[in-house]
């Protein structure tokens, strides 16, 4: 079994996962569309749909230009898209100690 939160692997019927300490629920929360930060070239819209579906992000790069080409309606899509999804969380990495030098 994955934590929703952080997917690390946790017991299965486990209630807390031991790696971000969040209480797993009964069901498993709603995912949101959520912008990448990581990856992207843009704005990571079309990083952050690849990441929430599962597919390459080439396909949905794809996907973007050849609606904006063909249907005209691909970047009033996007730009909304751009608005309205929220960036994706920054990971809270511990930063190094900051090192002292010994004055001799």
């Amino acid at each position: 079994m994955l934590c929703p939160y952080c997917r690390t692997d946790i017991p299965e019927g486990a209630r807390r996962c031991g790696a971000c300490t969040s209480w797993i629920p009964d069901r498993a929360p709603a995912r949101e569309w959520r912008r990448a930060r990581q990856g992207k070239m843009v704005a990571g819209v079309a990083q952050g749909l690849s990441n929430q579906y599962g597919v390459p992000v080439a396909a949905v790069r794809l996907i973007v230009v050849l609606t904006a080409v063909f249907g005209l309606w691909g970047i009033p899509v996007y730009l909304l898209l751009w608005f309205l999804m929220p960036l994706e969380p920054e990971l809270l990495r511990a930063s190094p100690a900051p090192q002292t030098t010994a004055v001799p």
